[in-house]
């Protein structure tokens, strides 16, 4: 989506270029200071996967099409020479990129859709146990995460692991490819199960426990200082300054959460393919429930849980493949609201590729309860925008959301929906607010290009401007019946 051109000249605006580097796809998305959206160019990559349950990509077609894709944007924008101050980027997480001091790639980079290194995670479980390496990393021992995939490779691959300079992640690769330094942020470190995340430093008890160099890691930044300039020769291919800074950028949700306005009292919700609940904290309580993970967020003294649905609107798009053929989501939703103002109380788990959080079901699958001869494929669309609901509010009471939060952000594909939207504000019982842009995570990134260029000050950061609020209306006491329904059947089926 493309906003209004900025107006040059007198009183102009300054611009920042945000690079989000998704798990399928790169966007470049130029925003001036108020956070307007000026131009941007998307182009997808595919995944490779050369094994069952081994997921790769190729790191120099991210910086490629990244290239590829910022020229484009700044051609859209039509920007005097120097107009652009500052780059930063928004980045999928846990990816790892083993790289040569040339920063050329030694293997395709390992995706954190990869959990080939199942035995790798088992020897950390034993060697820690799951209650010592949650409280100390905030996360759960887990395949997917950076950790295994760099033991995998030591024990696999050692002659690879031995020519690595370092092992990056996807946000570090193109910081280092755009200025030269090897620095990653602490969102992102949050993402490895090597770092400590009350001390907020790589752990030396880990590293130590499996011999390895804290100096083949990227140095830990925080989101929004500067890494340095552009190398003259990027500066020259994409039409920049040589004195654009590039910012130290963070991890996508957290951007988004950052564009999105996440604080005290307000929490945010990516309604994509999965589902992404996050709540602010200004203390990480990581001796508790293990049932939600922590993270560092974009600055000092502050920390994030998130909690993941992992189906959110992936579950949508699969009833409008296989029951809404050749139809667009405008006629889901009104077949969906029909269904509402039937009454229609058909239930659905979400648990289309598994349980998810906070509960992790082992036997859990994606179901439908309550068919009956009346119903129509309005009920089936309509049970899967609830059951993603009633899956958000389970998250909400284990991140004891409850206490203090009064207001939620929603963002992504799905907070198109006005339905949906009021659906999320009725099962939730609180007010749902979506923002003017739908780019959330970008605008994040723009707003920590602004910090390092020294435009915007970490006490006052702008967000994204407000589009619709949604709140609870008289269909909340009918909703908090189906939720007690909902939660007492899941009790039945898999507990």
């Amino acid at each position: 989506m493309t906003g209004k051109k900025a107006v040059w000249g007198e009183g102009k605006l300054a611009v920042y270029l945000a690079i989000d580097l998704g798990t399928t796809g790169c966007r470049s998305i130029l925003f001036d200071s108020k956070l307007t959206q000026i131009s941007d160019c998307y182009q997808e990559y595919g995944l490779i996967t050369p094994r069952d349950r081994w997921v790769e990509q190729d790191a120099e077609q991210w910086w490629t099409l990244t290239l590829k894709t910022a020229k484009e944007a700044i051609k859209k924008a039509e920007l005097p020479t120097g107009e652009i101050k500052g780059i930063s980027v928004s980045s999928q997480g846990i990816t790892l990129v083993p790289v040569d001091s040339g920063l050329n790639p030694l293997y395709h980079a390992i995706s954190w859709l990869d959990t080939r290194a199942e035995r790798q995670t088992r020897q950390i479980e034993k060697d820690f146990g799951l209650r010592h390496i949650f409280t100390l990393t905030g996360k759960p021992v887990n395949a997917a995460y950076f950790l295994p995939k760099v033991l995998w490779l030591k024990e696999e691959m050692p002659k690879i692991y031995e020519k690595t300079w370092k092992f990056l992640m996807p946000m570090d690769f193109l910081i280092a490819k755009l200025t030269g330094s090897c620095v990653t942020d602490h969102t992102m470190a949050s993402g490895t199960l090597l770092y400590d995340i009350k001390n907020k430093v790589w752990s030396r008890e880990i590293l130590e426990r499996y011999g390895l160099d804290e100096e083949r890691l990227p140095k830990l930044r925080w989101s929004g200082e500067a890494a340095g300039v552009l190398l003259p020769e990027v500066a020259e291919e994409l039409g920049l300054s040589k004195d654009c800074v590039v910012a130290v950028g963070a991890q996508d949700q957290r951007c988004a959460s950052l564009g999105a306005g996440l604080k005290k009292g307000v929490m945010t919700i990516s309604l994509g393919t999965s589902g992404a609940v996050c709540k602010y904290w200004n203390e990480a309580r990581t001796e508790g429930d293990t049932r939600i993970g922590w993270s560092a967020y974009v600055e000092e003294g502050a920390w994030v849980t998130e909690g993941v649905v992992d189906t959110a609107a992936a579950c949508l798009r699969w009833v409008r493949d296989t029951m809404f053929p050749g139809c667009g989501y405008d006629v889901i939703n009104q077949e969906a609201e029909e269904a509402q103002k039937r009454g229609s109380r058909v239930l659905f788990y979400p648990y289309l590729s598994g349980g998810c959080g906070p509960d992790y079901y082992a036997d859990a699958q994606g179901s439908f309860y309550g068919l009956n001869l009346a119903c129509k494929r309005g009920d089936f669309a309509l049970a899967v925008m609830e059951g993603v609901a009633f899956q958000v509010r389970i998250i909400l009471e284990a991140m004891e959301a409850y206490e203090d939060v009064h207001r939620m952000v929603l963002f992504g594909g799905g907070s198109r929906s006005p339905l949906w939207c009021r659906i999320f504000s009725n099962i939730t019982g609180m007010e749902i607010l979506i923002p003017a842009t739908a780019e959330a995570a970008g605008a994040g990134a723009a707003v920590l290009a602004g910090v390092a260029a020294g435009e915007f000050l970490r006490e006052q950061l702008p967000s994204l401007g407000c589009g619709e609020i949604y709140r609870p209306d008289e269909r909340q006491e009918r909703y908090e019946e189906m939720y007690k329904q909902y939660r007492s059947l899941e009790y039945k089926l898999w507990r």
